[in-house]
C-alpha cells in the first residue's frame, strides 16, 4: 500500500493512472485503430483543455502532421501535397471513426520518396560537383516550398550535397573535426614530415565524408518501422490538444520512466551506433560490464543472446534503440554478448544484469570558496526525479537534497546556491518536499483542474534543513516543477533568483495514462501522457507563458531564441486564480531586495562579459534569421571566414575567471579513489564552475546578503 507521498505522486506529474473503457481489445492487425481509439477516449475524458473535433482542429492536426512528418521538405513533392490536401478537413472525422487511412497512405508515399531520393543522391555523387556555379542553399525551409517535381527535388538535393561538401572543406582547412568526428590512430612514423594535401584531395576527402555520412543517414532512415511514425501522426492530434499531451510508445515510456527514476536494468554501458554497430561508448563503475575485465569502450557488439540457451540475434544494423531494448531485461537474467573487438577478433561474454544507476541524474554538491575565503555549497539539480517503484532501491531528488545539505553543513558553509539551470521539471511531489527543507510548513503551489476546482499543495516538512542565505540559478530551460520551486523560494522571500528575465513558462501538470485496459505489465499499446490541471503560485499567477522573473537579470545567449512555451502555437493561455494565505519568510538574515538589486546593478553595468554575451546573442539571432547561403566556393568561404571570426571574437570575450577554488564534498573525495569516472566527470564540472559568470554573481548576492 503506498504511503501518503506516494499516493500523491501516483495522482500528480508522474502518476500512472489506468482508465477501463468498454470495448473489446482488437486483432493484432488493427493495433494502429486501436491505439487511435484509446488515445481519443483518454483525451476526450480526461484532458484539462479538451477540443472540439472540428474543422479548425481538423486543420491544425493537419498542418502540425505534414510538418513533423517531412519538416524540412525534403522528400515530399508538391503533387503529393496537393494529393493530401483533401484530408486537411477530415483529420477529426478520421479520429471519430478510428480511421487511420491517411497514415498509411502518407508513410508509403514517404517511404517511395525515400527511396527515390536515394536514387537521386547516387545520381549526384556519380558526377562531379561544380563549386563554382552562383547558386544558393535555402536554409530556412519556411521560406521554400515543396519541389514541383523530381527535377527540383533533385536539385535541392544536389545544392544540399554541396553545402554539406563546403563545410567539410572549410572544417578541413581550419583543422576542426570532421563531419564523421571520429579518432583517427596515429601513423608511427612520425618523423617524416606530413606532406600538406592538395585543394583537389581536400574536396575528394570532403566528398567521400558527406557521401559515407548521408549514405548512413538512410540506412537508419529506412530501418524506422511504421509503428516509429506512427508516434508522429497520433501526437499531431494529441499536442493539438496541449503542446505537453503526448503519445508514448511502450519503447517511447520504458525511456520516459528511465529518465523520470535514474535507473536502469543492464549491462552497466553506454552505446552508439558505429555505422550499424552498437559499440561500446562508455562503461559505468561497478557495473556488470566493468565488473567481467572483458568489456571496453570500443567493442562493437555483433549478436545478444538471452540466458546461455537462447538463441543469438544479430544487431549489426538494428536500430540502437531496438539493440538496446534487447540488450536491457529484467535484473538476475542472463546475456550473452559477442564481441568484436578492436583488433578484429570475436569474444564471448556471458553477463548478469543489474540495475544501473545513472548518476548524471541525480543530485550533485560541492563546496566553493571565493578570493575572501567566504565557502559556500552548491547544490546541482539535473532533474525531479522520483522512485516509481517505490522500492528500497529507489531514490527520490528531495531525500538526496536533505542527504547533501547535511554534508555541506558539516564543511561549515555560510550560503548556499542550488543550481536548476536546464532542469526541465520531473515529480510535482518532489519539488513540494524540496521547498519544505527551505521553508518548513506552508503552501507552496496551487492546482486547477478542468472543471476549475482549485487545490493548494502544502509542504509537511516539519524541521529546516537549510534557514542560511540561498540563491537560486535559473535560466531559460528551467521548466514545471524548476519554476514551482524557483516561483515559491520568490513569494516567500526565501531565496534570491538569479538568471535570465524569465524561466521557460510551463505552468502545466501531467499525468501518464497507461492505454493497455487490464494489464499494466503487458505494455502493448503504449501511454498517453496528459495535461490534466495548471499550476499557480501561492500569489495566484500563472507560470505558464510568463514564467518566474529573475530577481537579479544576467542575460544569455539563449534569451534571444524562440525556445520559451510562449512561442509554441498550441500552448495553453496565461491566467490568474486567487491568492493563498502564506506568511513570508521570518528568517535571519531578511533578505533587502532592492538593496541586493542595486549592489548587482552596478556590477552588471560595467561587466565586458555582459555586453559580450548581449552582442554574442543579437548576433546569434541574425544568424538564425539567415534565409540562404551561397554555395559558390569564394563566396562560401568568405561568409564562413566572418562568421568564424565573429564567433572566436565572442568566444574571447566572453571566456570568464570566476576566482573560486572548488571541492567535492568529504564523503565524496572517499569514492574518488576507486571510481575514477566520477572522479573525471566532477573534475569537469568543477572546471565549468570555475568559468561560470552566473555562479560568481550568485556568490557575490550571498557576500551582499551576509554583508562581507
Amino acid at each position: 500500500m503506498l504511503n501518503l507521498k506516494k499516493t500523491w505522486i501516483f495522482i500528480s506529474l508522474c502518476s500512472m493512472s489506468l482508465l477501463v473503457f468498454c470495448f473489446n481489445a482488437s486483432s493484432q492487425d488493427d493495433r494502429e485503430k486501436e491505439i487511435f481509439k484509446r488515445v481519443k477516449e483518454t483525451l476526450l475524458y480526461t484532458s484539462y483543455a479538451p477540443k472540439n473535433l472540428d474543422e479548425k482542429y481538423s486543420r491544425d492536426v493537419y498542418k502540425k502532421y505534414m510538418e513533423d512528418l517531412d519538416p524540412f521538405k525534403r522528400y515530399f513533392l508538391k503533387s503529393d501535397i496537393d494529393e493530401f490536401g483533401k484530408y486537411e478537413n477530415k483529420m477529426s472525422e478520421m479520429f471519430i471513426n478510428n480511421d487511420v487511412s491517411f497514415f498509411h497512405v502518407s508513410v508509403d508515399r514517404l517511404y517511395k520518396r525515400v527511396n527515390e531520393t536515394e536514387g537521386y543522391i547516387n545520381d549526384i555523387f556519380n558526377s562531379p560537383l561544380n563549386f563554382n556555379e552562383d547558386d544558393y542553399m535555402i536554409v530556412d525551409e519556411k521560406k521554400r516550398d515543396f519541389p514541383l517535381n523530381q527535377a527540383e527535388a533533385k536539385k535541392y538535393w544536389k545544392n544540399y550535397i554541396k553545402y554539406r561538401v563546403l563545410q567539410e572543406i572549410f572544417n578541413s582547412n581550419n583543422s576542426t573535426d570532421s563531419l564523421n568526428n571520429e579518432e583517427k590512430p596515429l601513423k608511427e612514423n612520425t618523423n617524416k614530415e606530413k606532406k600538406p594535401k592538395t585543394k583537389e584531395e581536400i574536396e575528394a576527402d570532403a566528398i567521400k565524408k558527406v557521401k559515407e555520412n548521408i549514405s548512413e543517414y538512410f540506412r537508419q532512415i529506412k530501418l524506422r518501422k511504421k509503428a516509429d511514425l506512427f508516434s508522429i501522426f497520433i501526437n499531431a492530434y494529441t499536442e493539438v490538444f496541449d503542446v505537453h499531451t503526448t503519445y508514448f510508445s511502450p519503447k517511447d515510456k520504458d525511456n520516459f520512466n528511465t529518465a523520470m527514476s535514474g535507473k536502469i536494468i543492464g549491462i552497466g554501458a553506454t552505446l552508439q551506433d558505429n555505422k550499424g554497430y552498437p559499440t561500446i561508448r562508455e562503461l559505468v563503475i561497478g557495473g556488470p560490464a566493468w565488473k567481467s575485465k572483458q568489456i571496453e569502450a570500443g567493442d562493437k557488439i555483433v549478436k545478444v543472446q538471452q540466458g546461455k540457451k537462447g538463441n543469438p540475434v544479430s544487431v549489426v544494423g538494428m536500430l540502437l534503440d531496438d539493440a538496446i531494448r534487447l540488450i536491457r531485461g529484467e535484473e538476475g537474467t542472463t546475456i550473452v554478448l559477442t564481441l568484436e573487438k578492436k583488433d578484429g577478433s570475436t569474444k564471448i561474454v556471458t553477463l548478469i544484469r543489474e540495475e544501473i544507476e545513472i548518476q548524471e541524474t541525480f543530485v550533485r554538491s560541492a563546496v566553493i570558496t571565493d578570493e575572501k575565503g567566504n565557502k559556500y555549497g552548491i547544490l546541482y539539480l539535473p532533474e525531479f526525479y522520483v522512485n516509481l517503484e517505490n522500492n528500497t532501491k529507489g531514490r527520490d531528488c528531495s531525500d538526496d537534497i536533505k542527504k547533501e545539505i547535511n554534508e555541506l553543513k558539516k564543511q561549515n558553509i555560510k550560503g548556499l546556491i542550488m543550481d536548476v539551470r536546464n532542469n526541465g521539471g520531473g515529480s510535482l511531489s518532489e519539488v513540494i518536499d524540496i521547498t519544505g527543507l527551505f521553508i518548513g510548513r506552508g503552501p507552496v503551489v496551487q492546482v486547477k483542474d478542468s472543471n476549475g476546482k482549485i487545490k493548494v499543495l502544502e509542504s509537511k516538512e516539519k524541521d529546516l534543513v537549510w534557514d542560511g542565505p540561498l540563491v537560486l540559478m535559473t535560466n531559460e530551460l528551467s521548466a514545471s516543477a524548476s519554476e514551482i520551486l524557483a516561483g515559491a523560494m520568490q513569494d516567500y522571500q526565501r531565496a534570491v533568483i538569479v538568471g535570465p528575465s524569465q524561466t521557460y513558462g510551463k505552468g502545466t501538470v501531467q499525468t501518464i495514462y497507461p492505454l493497455d485496459r487490464f494489464s499494466m505489465s503487458d505494455d502493448k499499446y503504449g501511454a498517453l501522457k496528459v495535461t490534466i490541471q495548471k499550476f499557480y503560485r501561492i500569489t495566484g499567477s500563472s507560470t505558464q507563458l510568463k514564467g518566474v522573473n529573475s530577481d537579479i537579470i544576467i542575460p544569455d545567449l539563449l534569451s534571444y531564441s524562440d525556445i520559451f512555451e510562449k512561442s509554441q502555437e498550441f500552448a495553453l493561455p496565461w491566467d490568474q486564480i486567487n491568492k493563498s494565505n502564506f506568511i513570508i519568510w521570518q528568517g535571519v538574515p531578511k533578505i533587502n531586495y532592492e538593496y541586493l538589486k542595486t549592489k548587482s546593478a552596478e556590477r552588471l553595468k560595467n561587466s565586458s562579459y555582459v555586453a559580450s554575451i548581449e552582442a554574442a546573442g543579437k548576433w546569434s539571432k541574425e544568424i538564425e534569421q539567415i534565409v540562404k547561403i551561397p554555395l559558390k566556393y569564394d563566396k562560401f568561404m568568405l561568409e564562413m571566414e566572418k562568421r568564424k571570426e565573429q564567433g572566436k571574437k565572442y568566444e574571447k570575450e566572453t571566456d570568464y575567471d570566476a576566482k573560486v577554488s572548488i571541492e567535492a564534498p568529504t564523503y565524496e573525495l572517499a569514492k574518488f579513489k576507486s571510481d575514477t569516472v566520477l572522479k573525471a566527470k566532477r573534475e569537469d564540472w568543477y572546471k565549468g564552475m570555475k568559468k561560470d559568470f552566473n555562479l560568481r554573481e550568485s556568490i557575490n548576492v550571498l557576500n551582499d546578503i551576509i554583508g562581507h
